[in-house]
């Protein structure tokens, strides 16, 4: 240790720390031809503490996995309250098996796993202080195991789930009645068919990056305040998604393909009853989007709208039409709207010059330029801007 440079009083201190942060890094190490195993064999037998308010271990797997569950057998020994493991490199070797003792633990608050595991879930699963459960990019036994391990979180609040299109499950029902934040991502690799089930009567906050072909059951979210929706291809199958979303007051969409979509079944009542913040940001088509949004969101007040990193600068002109009557957040609530990555294009013109002409109330609308644009276009945009006529005398523009 480097303190016991400064005195020999320190040297063992570290011998009765409750948090333990091991990583696997050559860089670090004093012996090159220490093994990282031998490191935490010893850090374990030195380290007298009875309780560990943290065990992190971040690793490479080079070696036969059973010494890593014999770590796991000590932190839950030692009444663990966060568990925080990552393991790479195991291309070569077989996933690791969580020993079961792992799933009955009393104390355990927080537990991490990511890469390098198969969850493997006993019959019995008890984990009664457990409030945030991250599993990324891990692979299951089966649907099954996945349903019983959230059946044992009594109390979980938080749950990060970043799944892959060959992890053995093509269900992933997230039935928690005490969940709070749920972030979830599906990765881009494989074609198959997934289904997404959520019924999570008190959720507040859902981030979902939706990049497989997924099918959407959600029984209850009724208690939604945020969202954020990442999808590569807007499409029909996103519609029980955006109709879950009714209560939610901020709402963030990305997507960069769009496909026409059946909105009949929504033309009779207003969607986002409860909306106050809404993002849009938007690839290479859906802009007419915009106008339905508005249309079903009649107390918005904020409006962000950006056009996607990936195809800013393309130069590609996109389809919008108006709304065929002045949507009511424009008429009553609407009063600020921000548009990002401008690139002085048709239609970004048209939909700028019709919301400062009908929105009544607004008193701000913020434009950030592309980048590329030179100095001279970019008076001129300003000019153009100017010439706008506007429905509120309160508004003022903002050019960046």
């Amino acid at each position: 240790m480097a303190t016991s440079i400064l005195s020999k009083r320190w040297l063992w201190v570290w011998t009765s720390v409750p948090i333990l942060d091991l990583q696997d890094t050559p860089f670090f190490r004093t012996d090159p031809n220490l093994h990282f195993r031998q490191f935490v064999n010893h850090v374990l037998i030195l380290n007298k503490t009875a309780s560990l308010d943290k065990f992190c271990l971040k690793f490479n797997l080079v070696d036969h996995p059973s010494y890593v569950k014999t770590w796991f057998w000590d932190a839950v020994s030692r009444d663990v309250k966060e568990l925080d493991i990552s393991i790479h490199g195991t291309e070569s070797f077989p996933f690791l098996k969580l020993p079961f003792a792992l799933f009955t633990a009393k104390t355990l608050h927080v537990l991490k796993l990511s890469h390098g595991f198969e969850l493997h879930v006993p019959g019995t699963v008890s984990l009664p202080c457990l409030k945030v459960l991250n599993l990324v990019w891990i692979k299951y036994t089966n649907d099954e195991s996945v349903s019983r391990l959230f059946a044992g979180c009594y109390v979980l609040q938080e749950l990060v789930l970043h799944k892959h299109a060959d992890d053995n499950t093509t269900c992933s029902n997230i039935s928690i009645p005490t969940l709070k934040t749920l972030f979830v991502r599906f990765a881009t690799t494989g074609r198959c068919r997934h289904k997404l089930k959520i019924n999570a009567p008190v959720l507040k906050q859902l981030n979902l990056e939706d990049n497989l072909t997924l099918e959407f059951d959600l029984e209850d979210v009724s208690s939604l305040v945020e969202a954020n929706v990442t999808v590569s291809w807007l499409e029909n199958r996103h519609i029980p998604l955006l109709k879950a979303l009714s209560n939610a007051k901020f709402v963030s969409f990305h997507w960069d393909w769009y496909a026409e979509m059946k909105w009949r079944n929504f033309r009779p009542y207003r969607l986002f009853l409860n909306l106050v913040q809404m993002e849009l940001h938007v690839g290479y088509g859906g802009w007419n989007l915009l106008s339905l949004f508005l249309e079903f969101s009649d107390h918005l007040e904020v409006l962000v709208l950006a056009k996607n990193d990936n195809c800013r600068g393309l130069g590609f002109e996109c389809s919008w039409k108006p709304p065929k009557y002045v949507p009511e957040c424009l008429l009553s609530s609407l009063s600020m709207v921000y548009f990002k990555g401008f690139e002085d294009l048709a239609y970004q013109l048209r939909m700028v010059k019709y919301i400062l002409k009908n929105a009544r109330v607004l008193k701000m609308m913020d434009i950030c330029s592309n980048g590329d644009l030179p100095l001279d276009s970019k008076i001129d945009l300003l000019k153009k801007l100017l010439m706008f006529p506007r429905g509120s005398k309160e508004c003022q523009l903002k050019f960046n």
